[in-house]
């Protein structure tokens, strides 16, 4: 019998919200909550940053996970559940035909894992902390987001995605590999730029 692989995105999709903007807003409060004002200017100044165009998301993202990733008072369930009440009903989420769900994301793994586990993903592919420099960091993003969830897939002897679900064009190197994909509330410029690459989509309005 054929092993089915569903693979869904996090944020726009499964979720209604960018997770990461209110993970910022949570750190903040977590920090005066905490009298953690150190934490806290790190914070703003790096978001000041990324305002101003001064750093790039991806860089402002690996800072942010940088400050934090030795921290041990940070209630990640907290927010995860906090932000659980943003959840779409995507049907094929709740399908018991798949064999094997994926919950594919940019989102720091640091809460993302425990999204998955509360929505009965069996994997999470999500931006982990970072190890060593910025250029060597590794945000869950196009390309990079496609090849880990292909590694998840080999290690677990799957040969090729099912259904993706997502709302962004940065997923197209997800897309053009799965035999079918979802599109949460897409609009003519996304649906323009999957025709002019030849995907083929349904589109589901939540």
């Amino acid at each position: 019998m054929k092993h089915k692989v569903l693979v869904v995105d996090l944020d726009g999709t499964l979720y209604s919200i960018n997770t990461f903007h209110h993970f910022l807003k949570f750190l903040l409060i977590h920090c005066i909550k905490n009298f953690e004002l150190f934490l806290l200017v790190k914070i703003v100044t790096i978001i000041k940053f990324r305002i101003a165009r001064l750093i790039s998301h991806s860089k402002m993202k690996y800072y942010i996970l940088s400050y934090i990733k030795d921290k041990q008072n940070i209630d990640y369930s907290e927010f995860a559940h906090k932000i659980s009440k943003y959840k779409n009903t995507i049907p094929e989420v709740s399908n018991s035909n798949y064999d094997t769900k994926i919950l594919a994301t940019a989102a720091p793994l640091c809460y993302a894992e425990i999204i998955s586990k509360e929505n009965n993903f069996h994997f999470c592919s999500a931006t982990d902390f970072p190890k060593a420099d910025f250029h060597n960091f590794s945000e869950n993003i196009r390309e990079t987001k496609k090849i880990n969830v292909m590694h998840i897939l080999k290690r677990n002897n799957c040969t090729e995605i099912d259904t993706f679900i997502t709302d962004h064009i940065d997923d197209l190197p997800l897309m053009k590999i799965s035999n079918k994909n979802i599109i949460i509330n897409s609009n003519k410029e996304l649906e323009s730029q999957l025709i002019s690459n030849s995907i083929e989509f349904e589109t589901l309005r939540v």
